[in-house]
C-alpha cells in the first residue's frame, strides 16, 4: 500500500512543503510541491531520480525550469505574448500561468494528493475567467499517475488548452533513443509540419544551445530511452492528447518529452482549442512509467 508523508525544503530562504507519495514494494517515491506550481519535483526508482532539478530555481519566483510544471490555461508561447478574448488583449507569460502559481492542497487519501488552483484578481488580469483546477497525483509502483479537472465557474464560454513539461534526467542527447509515433513532426513551432519518419530522433543542430522536436498528432505512449544512465521512460496520455514536443537545451543534462493537448496560439484560433460552456468540466490523464534497463 501507498503511503504519503510531508517533508519540507529550503532553498534561496524560501521554505516549502511537500508531499511524498511511496511504494515501498516498488521502491518508488513521487515529489510533489504545492506551492512551486503544483507540481511533480521527484519521481525515483530505488533511490535514483529520474526527474531533473535546476539550482538555484526551486526557491525563485521565475517560471520553474525543472521538475514537471503544468501548463494552463495555455501551451507555447501565443503571438505577441497576448491571447484575445471579445477584443481584449490580455498579457500571457509562455506556457500559462499555473507553474507560476501557488496551489493549494484539496484532499490527501487512497486516491493520492488533490491540488487545487481557482482564478483569482491576478489570473483574472491575464485570463478573464472564473474556473477552478483540480490536479491529482497517485503512484502504481513504477508509474505515476496525473488527472486534470478544469470545471468553468464563468457566465461565459472559456477557452483554453493545457500539457505538461517534464524535464527527465539524461546522461547526454547521443546516448538518448526514442520511440514515438506521429503524423508529422517539424524542429520548430512556426516552420511547415512535415510527414513524420518512422524513427523520430532529436539531435543537436550546430552552433544552437537548443534541440527540438514539435510532433503532431502522436500516437501515445511516447517512449525515451537512455543507454549512458539506464533509464526508461514511457509517457502514456488518454485522447485528450493529441501533440508531442522534445526539447533539450544546454550541457545535455535533461530531455523533456512533453504531452500537450494544445499548440502554441491556439487559444487564439478558432476551432484549436478547448471550450468549457458555464458551469461545465473536462478532465484529462496522463501517466509516467519508471524503469532502470
Amino acid at each position: 500500500m501507498n503511503k504519503i508523508t510531508t517533508q519540507y525544503v529550503t532553498e534561496c530562504g524560501a521554505c516549502f512543503e511537500q508531499y511524498v507519495i511511496s511504494d515501498p514494494v516498488a521502491k518508488t517515491e513521487l515529489t510533489i510541491t504545492p506551492e512551486r506550481g503544483g507540481m511533480i519535483t521527484g519521481f525515483t526508482l530505488d533511490g535514483e531520480d529520474f526527474v531533473w532539478r535546476r539550482y538555484p530555481n526551486f526557491g525563485q519566483c521565475n517560471r520553474p525550469r525543472f521538475g514537471i510544471p503544468v501548463l494552463f490555461p495555455s501551451c507555447g508561447n501565443p503571438d505577441n505574448g497576448v491571447h484575445n478574448f471579445d477584443g481584449v488583449n490580455y498579457p500571457m507569460e509562455i506556457h500559462g500561468f499555473a507553474a507560476l502559481c501557488n496551489w493549494e492542497v484539496e484532499s490527501v487519501g487512497p486516491d493520492g494528493v488533490t491540488l487545487i488552483l481557482e482564478s483569482s484578481p491576478l489570473t483574472k488580469f491575464l485570463y478573464p475567467f472564473d474556473f477552478t483546477v483540480l490536479l491529482t497525483y497517485n503512484l502504481e509502483g513504477n508509474k505515476a499517475t496525473i488527472e486534470l479537472t478544469v470545471i468553468n465557474e464563468d457566465e461565459k464560454p472559456m477557452p483554453f488548452s493545457f500539457g505538461y513539461h517534464p524535464y527527465f534526467n539524461a546522461s547526454n542527447l547521443d546516448n538518448v533513443s526514442f520511440d514515438i509515433h506521429c503524423d508529422t513532426y517539424a524542429p520548430d513551432f512556426k516552420a511547415e509540419q512535415s510527414k513524420a519518419p518512422e524513427k523520430i530522433t532529436l539531435t543537436r543542430i550546430p552552433g544552437a544551445d537548443s534541440s527540438l522536436q514539435a510532433l503532431k498528432g502522436v500516437t501515445f505512449p511516447m517512449v525515451m530511452t537512455d543507454s549512458g544512465n539506464g533509464h526508461k521512460i514511457t509517457v502514456d496520455a488518454d485522447a485528450t492528447f493529441t501533440n508531442g514536443v522534445l526539447w533539450q537545451q544546454d550541457a545535455e543534462s535533461f530531455v523533456c518529452m512533453e504531452p500537450w493537448n494544445g499548440w502554441p496560439n491556439s487559444v487564439n484560433e478558432e476551432g484549436k482549442h478547448e471550450i468549457l460552456e458555464p458551469g461545465e468540466a473536462m478532465s484529462s490523464s496522463w501517466s509516467i512509467t519508471i524503469e532502470k534497463v
